[in-house]
């Protein structure tokens, strides 16, 4: 049986395959939340095809890095931005998704915290869009951010994807908005309230007064104490008036970890 193959001695790559080579690149999808409005990356392309058009961070794999590797630099290098982690999102390997070669691509998505970017290296331009008013993507960048959001609203029942988004510490109001963003459904608050309480990978921040008020009460001193106990029932009574500051919550981690244990479905 003939080889398919010449072998260069001394040659960087000895192997010379008669097989046709395909290249190779990372995109990444990169969400944000921010001012209420789930927002994704995208740069504005300075080269030739698609020059001037929106699309994705990404670019060609080098030889000696890994696909990860490569996502993170090209990201690094287009945005300016650095992602701690990033997760694969699919492969996409249409025939003619490319017009200069034939070119399959490994996409990642990221869930990040608002965060400012540049456009750098072969991008004239970055800058946060939201969902919900995209411009029109270049290559098939379209197909990757639908699939990229299908993985997010599937994410969204089994990770702490919503909390990734927010802040450390959000109210329930805040959580709901970015769920229904998100799935693009809307919930009654009441239920909503009750099914994310119930599943018990929340947990109340004290507020101000009440911390306040334990200080106040290990006081050595009745007098200190006794004032303490005159601002909390001041305090109180200023809860029932409008105005009055939402609780605060934050996700507990070492709950959610059970959950996952258990394979339950954070269904909302």
């Amino acid at each position: 049986m003939a080889n398919n193959y010449t072998y260069a001695k001394g040659a960087e790559y000895p192997y010379q395959y008669k097989y046709e080579h395909m290249a190779v690149t990372t995109d990444c999808v990169i969400f944000t939340y921010e001012e209420r409005v789930l927002k994704v990356l995208l740069i504005r392309r300075g080269l030739e095809p698609f020059k001037g058009e929106w699309a994705f961070p990404g670019g060609f794999l080098r030889m000696n890095e890994t696909a990860n590797e490569g996502a993170l630099r090209e990201l690094r290098e287009e945005t300016a931005l650095e992602a701690s982690a990033i997760r694969e999102l699919g492969v996409f390997s249409g025939v003619n998704r490319d017009p200069r070669e034939r070119v399959i691509t490994i996409a990642y998505y990221a869930l990040i915290k608002p965060s400012m970017v540049t456009g750098g290296d072969d991008a004239d331009e970055a800058a946060w869009f939201p969902i919900d008013n995209l411009p029109k993507l270049a290559f098939d960048h379209q197909t990757i951010f639908d699939a990229a959001m299908e993985k997010l609203r599937r994410d969204i029942h089994f990770e702490p994807v919503g909390f990734d988004l927010l802040d450390d510490t959000f109210t329930i109001p805040d959580l709901q908005r970015l769920y229904e963003i998100i799935l693009g459904t809307k919930f009654d608050r009441r239920n909503f309230q009750r099914k994310v309480l119930s599943s018990g990978i929340l947990e109340e921040v004290p507020k101000p007064e009440e911390e306040e008020g334990e200080i106040c009460a290990s006081a050595t001193h009745m007098v200190l104490a006794d004032m303490c106990c005159e601002l909390d029932d001041y305090q109180r009574s200023a809860k029932k008036r409008p105005g009055r500051i939402a609780s605060q919550f934050r996700l507990n981690k070492a709950k959610y970890e059970k959950l996952k244990e258990d394979e339950s479905k954070f269904d909302l």
